[in-house]
């Protein structure tokens, strides 16, 4: 089946964040990780059929769903994993939440800076002592996380692939940093939400299936919801191959994490099960969206733009430019995006390319209008 990514679907007057954000003002959202595409028709049946079914007592987690996370680790990552490794969330951001609250040594918290709003936010959710380390389009600064651990982190949080950048892991960066968790005994907690959108023809690694002997000292964090745009429906699996972690994560969730989601749960099941002809065919499209917004502006010398490697994130430094809220700025030229501050990055934007090509252009035409009127 041949699915259209180009229809322009209204999301205004609903219950959108991302299209509400702005009210009547003529602004295109572009800020928000959700794509303006229609769910694979698979995943839309699934959940019609079981609206029909008309009984939404509570549920459980069935065995087929997690053989169904085994098959698509092994199809799509090329990783091996435990049915029993498996841990149900609510989503993945309350999941980055509980994991570090029942981490085997809950000390202080280091990340990755910038970074993506949820996981900054941890430890002052739960009252802890936090630092960051850098990492941008060459990698992490090991040599800050090194730091870190020296006085006295024991949980670093990692975004893998990287949001707001865009990149991926390789191989070799996996075990330059496995060095460091093995010699200080440390533990990792990877938010892996967008391993299934690496662009290029290129395939997600997980730094558990990268460095198998941190697996003891790795939760990983999965979800169809940014893949296959059901983040309206959250749903997660925790990987926890070290069964105390696993135990007391599963404690740590019992009297705080609802009971599973009927339909988010459907979803889920149709997407692994029916959805990747509609992700192989939405990953052309986003790399076609990313390549036009490099070529696009590219002239532009005041914008660096830093290609990603994966996601539908675009991240743009915008400080020759001299403004102190890009955001703010963009927003008076009809453009939403997010800004680098909310990143811990001031300066940048982060814009999101997953939307139909003509939305693209037009939000495009408007920054370069507005960078344009700066000189």
């Amino acid at each position: 089946m041949k699915y259209d990514f180009t229809a322009a679907i209204d999301r205004r007057n609903g219950d959108s964040i991302k299209w509400n954000r702005y009210g009547s003002e003529d602004v295109i959202p572009m800020w928000v990780a959700d794509m303006d595409f229609a769910i694979a028709d698979p995943i839309k049946q699934a959940l019609l059929d079981r609206v029909e079914h008309g009984v939404f007592g509570y549920a459980e987690v069935e065995p087929s769903l997690r053989q169904l996370a085994v098959t698509w680790l092994a199809q799509r990552w090329d990783w091996q994993i435990d049915p029993a490794w498996l841990v149900p969330l609510p989503a993945v951001v309350p999941g980055l939440n509980f994991a570090v609250q029942s981490q085997p040594q809950l000390t202080s918290l280091v990340w990755p800076q910038p970074v993506y709003g949820p996981i900054a936010q941890v430890a002052e959710h739960l009252g802890l002592a936090g630092a960051t380390f850098g990492v941008s389009s060459d990698g992490w600064d090991l040599q800050q996380l090194e730091q870190q651990l020296q006085q006295g982190a024991r949980t670093v949080m990692l975004c893998c692939p990287q949001n707001p950048i865009g990149k991926t892991f390789s191989l070799s960066e996996y075990q330059q940093l496995a060095k460091l968790i093995e010699r200080y005994d440390a533990y990792v907690i990877s938010d892996d939400i967008h391993g299934d959108l690496v662009l290029d023809g290129q395939r997600h690694l997980p730094l558990a299936k990268a460095c198998p002997q941190l697996a003891e000292r790795v939760v990983t964090l999965i979800a169809a919801g940014k893949a296959f745009n059901i983040a309206g429906l959250p749903f997660a699996f925790a990987v926890v191959p070290n069964a105390q972690w696993r135990n007391q994560l599963q404690q740590r969730l019992a009297g705080f994490a609802p009971a599973p989601d009927v339909l988010a749960m459907t979803a889920l099941t149709a997407a692994w099960q029916h959805g990747a002809p509609w992700l192989e065919q939405l990953l052309p499209v986003l790399t076609e969206n990313r390549d036009y917004l490099i070529e696009t502006l590219a002239d532009l010398p005041e914008l660096t733009v830093h290609k990603p490697e994966a996601t539908y994130l675009a991240w743009i430094d915008c400080r020759q430019l001299g403004w102190s809220h890009p955001a703010q700025r963009l927003r008076q030229f009809g453009l939403g995006v997010s800004d680098g501050s909310e990143f811990g990055q001031a300066g940048f934007i982060r814009i999101n390319f997953a939307c139909p090509k003509a939305t693209l252009v037009e939000g495009l035409a408007r920054l370069r209008q507005a960078v344009l009127a700066t000189r």
